[in-house]
């Protein structure tokens, strides 16, 4: 691929990613912790992290860190919220860049850079954003780095190294650590330089990553240890410290935990990837075999760093009973790399076909999906489908019929189809289904209407709570709520069943507005269809009590 090319199409990955920036804030975890982010600016205390009011012992504060810095600089706001996650996947994207050219070539970087960028569910993370994004930047910068260190031992790649490490676990938890470790001892296992395991720099890698730690152990002891007193998880004397060093992960991969599920399917991952990571699963899938057939041959010609940095964690997730499509996608990266090299170096015709096959089927299923998604949902921007889809069929029926001269023909194919399809996705679906989401609406109209009063409400309304700049009061009876209408008039947000509680009571109410909402995680084929979505929105009521 020549330079000019993987540029011209490097730009329309970042530009394709960047439209999420202009669809509101998903829910319920992106809004969950958009919610912690804020309330970290709100409150000026960074080092407690609360839900509903309530101490929440969950996820690492690194995340909820660079969003908070974010909003504190502009504000509570779409862009504050997902722009440190779309930074720290270019993040990502450049040391997948730099990895794949000091293992292989340029080549290779090239085209493990645009697969990486142009998967399925990597481009929908960036919109629905969660921890992920920032994670995989963090984590293909410090498998760089601990790369680097095995090649030339210095401060540099050291501290780096173990910096990257640091907040990577701060990130999602001590597991990411099983990833480069994994990756890099089992590499020198296979070639056989087993003293190379021993060598000191890891050592010392490891002592700095522990080390760099330090604030994230303060912040849980500081909230939990430090108070046995507090009720987490039903109980007391719940360690945040031992949350984070086993429960937080371990504890859910093996259901011991407080955060558990009682089973998991050995091939939830293997049938996730197969649209996750849409449109190379299926030539992921063959360099993969590919490997695989390698280490059984005791081919040691290749390196296995990519290969064991991708199967030992994958293995792992799948064997655990705590499974979520988005957990893999820091496993990409590596798989684009194993992809790349097969593609550049090697000779094998079968390879070509299997990408062709790959590219061509998820083109044409992309095209129908969309399609059919555009006449049964109607986004009200039908232009928007015909701009990403034409140019995805022209190309298609070039590509294919047309016999072009370029050799990556259907490398180009599949990364046009998915920046192109979510051109539609970001641009018309997402922000038309977004609109769903009650909490949004409820935001604006209460700054706009109620900017001084108190405001209540008795469900997660995390995304209520992140743009009105002010705390959210929750309740969960009626009874609760006659203590507070004594002194102030309030703003309740309330579902039916509260409701009709209302109506029950001698509390005096008045609607002000009513909201339509539904869980966008969970889309069926009657909410898509506009002729039967009715039937699937929830109300949510906005209303005023007076004091007594």
């Amino acid at each position: 691929m020549k330079k000019n090319t993987f540029l011209i199409l490097l730009a329309i990955l970042v530009l394709v990613n960047l439209t999420g920036l202009f669809s509101d804030i998903f829910y319920p975890d992106s809004a969950l912790y958009a919610a912690i982010s804020e309330g970290l600016v709100s409150s000026g205390d960074y080092w407690n992290l609360y839900v509903n009011g309530v101490d929440w012992l969950d996820k690492p504060h690194f995340p909820f860190w660079v969003c908070a810095l974010f909003i504190k600089v502009f504000g509570p706001n779409v862009f504050a919220y997902k722009i440190p996650s779309i930074l720290f996947f270019f993040i990502g994207l450049f040391y997948t860049y730099k990895l794949a050219k000091k293992i292989y070539n340029v080549q290779v970087a090239y085209i493990a850079t645009l697969i990486l960028g142009s998967s399925l569910h990597i481009v929908l993370s960036n919109n629905d954003v969660k921890a992920e994004s920032i994670l995989l930047g963090l984590v293909m910068a410090a498998m760089y780095y601990l790369y680097e260190l095995k090649l030339h031992f210095s401060i540099k790649n050291i501290v780096l190294a173990a910096l990257f490490s640091a907040a990577a676990v701060m990130t999602k938890g001590i597991f990411v650590l099983i990833i480069f470790y994994s990756a890099l001892f089992l590499d020198m296992v296979v070639h056989k330089k087993y003293r190379e395991i021993f060598h000191l720099r890891w050592i010392l890698a490891l002592v700095l990553t522990f080390l760099f730690i330090a604030p994230e152990i303060y912040a849980l002891y500081v909230q939990f240890d430090l108070h046995p007193e507090k009720e987490v998880f039903g109980k007391n004397n719940v360690s945040g410290i031992q949350f984070f060093l086993w429960d937080s992960q371990f504890g859910r991969f093996f259901s011991t935990g407080p955060i558990k599920k009682v089973s998991g399917d050995p091939f939830f991952f293997l049938t996730t990837m197969l649209w996750a990571f849409a449109p190379w699963a299926f030539v992921g899938l063959y360099s993969l075999f590919l490997s695989i057939k390698k280490l059984i041959k005791k081919s040691y010609s290749q390196e296995y760093i990519t290969f064991f940095g991708f199967s030992v964690m994958f293995l792992v997730f799948s064997l655990s009973n705590f499974q979520l499509n988005h957990y893999i996608n820091i496993l990409y990266p590596f798989l684009a790399i194993l992809i790349a090299n097969v593609l550049v170096n090697h000779s094998e015709k079968l390879a070509q076909k299997v990408l062709k096959i790959s590219v061509n089927t998820y083109t044409v299923v992309f095209v129908i999906f969309i399609a059919a998604l555009e006449y049964l949902f109607r986004t009200g921007r039908p232009f928007v489908a015909v701009v990403s889809l034409l140019p995805i069929v022209i190309l298609f029926v070039y590509v294919n019929f047309k016999k072009p001269p370029f050799q990556q023909k259907f490398l180009v194919l599949g990364i046009v189809t998915t920046l192109l399809s979510f051109i539609f996705f970001n641009l018309a679906f997402y922000p038309k289904l977004l609109g769903y989401l009650s909490g949004t609406k409820m935001a604006e109209y209460t700054k706009t209407h109620y900017p001084d009063h108190a405001i209540y409400t008795n469900f997660d309304n995390w995304l209520l709570d992140f743009y009105t700049e002010r705390p959210i009061l929750y309740i969960k009876t009626v009874d609760e709520l006659k203590q507070e209408v004594h002194s102030k008039n309030i703003v309740v947000t309330c579902d039916e069943d509260f409701l009709t509680e209302l109506k029950e009571s001698n509390i005096q109410y008045k609607v002000i507005e009513v909201f339509d909402n539904y869980r966008i995680t969970r889309l069926n084929l009657t909410f898509v269809n506009h002729k039967t979505r009715a039937e699937k929105l929830a109300k949510h009521y906005l209303v005023e009590i007076q004091k007594f």
